[in-house]
């Protein structure tokens, strides 16, 4: 494979937490650039916190559970389901497989 072709391969990204721990996470995705296959020593340091990335999670969760909590005809009870993917430039974002989101959402009222 030539050297600048785009390539899927998972690695794994080093974020510090606030506290000084180390947390390890696997990412997957496409990588541009020269890639060097010889090498498998895919660890590198994120830009970012974890608490950082959490932060955005957060940010997310306080959106979707306040849009919720807000209906007309509020809910006994609200289960959500959010699946999130980092990716090797620590961006956050809703997970997805092939077909749906993950993104999962229940609603439910008692009699």
């Amino acid at each position: 494979m030539p050297a600048t072709e785009r390539e899927t391969m998972s690695e794994l990204l080093r974020f510090d937490t606030e506290n000084g721990a180390e947390v390890l996470v696997e990412v997957s995705g496409p990588r541009s650039g020269i890639v060097d296959t010889s090498a498998r020593d895919l660890v590198r340091s994120a830009d970012r916190t974890f608490e950082a990335v959490l932060d955005r999670v957060r940010g997310v969760s306080e959106l979707v559970a306040s849009k919720l909590t807000d209906l007309a005809s509020r809910p006994d009870e609200i289960t959500v389901e959010l699946g999130v993917n980092i990716n090797a430039e620590a961006d956050v974002f809703i997970a997805s497989t092939t077909a749906e989101s993950s993104l999962h959402i229940t609603l439910t009222w008692r009699p």
